[in-house]
């Protein structure tokens, strides 16, 4: 057994080029696709993460066709609706940080509001004491603000000239990037001053326990009032996941290229052996080696270059995807924008779609390399060699 690893060693360095070539370009196909379903994978598991601290149903206020604020007035007889259990307005709008040309969320909400206190993961609005009002936002973000702050606070401009002054009170989970990593949370009152929303709200979202409810909650609404824009969460979820699929669907498609070239490998490897091969073979035959022999040596052959370039692509994908946040094929799904601020794709990783594109590469090619050899070796070792 020992013989016959050593001597397939050395039949690989033999053919060293075409074997190269062959174990680079398997190792690229594994590479593109591992990453281009790791990246998939990561911004379902972190947007699904965050999507559950999002309301049932998010109101609008629609005047041709434009968002304004709402009156508290609207949101009154939702409270009279079956299976609403809370209906809370709130105002948010963009704030410019000049030093970095990078737009950040303001989010204003009640103390009492539960909705974000869930994505705090070290401090709650209501439990802070401080002489100034407190805020949360991401760990990203706390970073980048800390330029601008004095000790744990933080001034704004306020729209009506002045400041408004706030305390840093914690920070957003880090697994929720995905949604708030743009996002300060605030007290409702200190978010009208800064923003310049002294009445209404900019939208509210409706709670509703029971989740067979929320469609007829939402018809209800919408008959009591047809200029009322209702996104549901599960509407949302399935807008972005189709989003996810649909720019996954894009970066497979640019590997068409490489999946042509395996193809090519795959038609050369299992339309016949080369004569220098099936001299090989036939040398082989007649000093005295059996089918059985010559099938494992080209099994082991192939075993090395497939598994090697597979385990190889994997590899560099998991490095490429998680330790370097898949720098430039990360956009084909995110999208640029100099005013985000950057996220980390968090550690995610599909291990049924592992197995499935194992079985879907390294599979093929074994067969490939190692019928031909079978249907060389069963015939005679002199007409092998003719």
């Amino acid at each position: 057994m020992r013989t016959l690893f050593d001597y397939t060693l050395h039949s690989l360095g033999r053919f060293g080029r075409k074997n190269l070539l062959i174990g680079f370009i398997f190792t690229l196909l594994v590479w593109l696709l591992s990453t281009s379903l790791m990246i998939t994978h990561s911004l379902k598991h972190a947007f699904l993460h965050s999507a559950s601290s999002l309301p049932a149903l998010t109101v609008q206020q629609l005047q041709g066709n434009q968002t304004v604020p709402i009156s508290p007035a609207i949101l009154e007889p939702f409270w009279r609706i079956a299976g609403v259990s809370m209906v809370q307005g709130r105002v948010w709008g963009m704030y410019y940080l000049e030093l970095d040309n990078l737009y950040v969320s303001l989010v204003g909400i009640e103390p009492y509001v539960e909705q974000y206190n869930t994505l705090a993961s070290s401090a709650h609005l209501e439990a802070l004491d401080t002489p100034f009002p407190p805020m949360l936002t991401s760990p990203s973000l706390v970073h980048l603000l800390k330029k601008y702050m004095s000790g744990d606070s933080l001034s704004f401009l306020k729209h009506g000239g002045g400041f408004e002054r706030l305390t840093l009170a914690g920070t957003f989970d880090p697994e929720l990037s995905l949604l708030s990593n743009d996002v300060i949370l605030m007290p409702m009152a200190q978010a009208r001053a800064i923003l310049g929303l002294p009445q209404g709200y900019t939208d509210a979202f409706v709670k509703v326990p029971n989740e067979e409810e929320i469609g007829t909650v939402a018809s209800k609404i919408a008959a009591q009032n047809p200029t009322l824009r209702i996104l549901s969460k599960e509407a949302l979820i399935q807008r972005y996941l189709s989003l996810y699929d649909m720019k996954g669907g894009w970066f497979l498609a640019l590997s068409l290229v490489c999946f042509a070239t395996f193809a090519m490998i795959l038609y050369d490897k299992a339309s016949g052996l080369s004569s220098q091969e099936k001299r090989e073979i036939g040398i082989l035959k007649a000093l005295g080696w059996e089918v059985e022999h010559i099938i494992k040596h080209k099994l082991t052959e192939a075993a090395l270059i497939s598994v090697g370039g597979f385990l190889t692509g994997f590899t560099l994908a998991l490095g490429y995807v998680f330790f370097l946040d898949a720098p430039l094929l990360r956009l084909i799904f995110t999208g640029y924008s100099a005013l985000r601020p950057a996220f980390s794709l968090p550690f995610s990783l599909d291990v049924p779609l592992f197995f499935l594109l194992f079985f879907a590469t390294v599979p093929l090619y074994l067969a490939a390399s190692v019928i031909p050899a079978w249907k060389a070796s069963v015939e005679d070792a002199g007409e092998v060699m003719r």
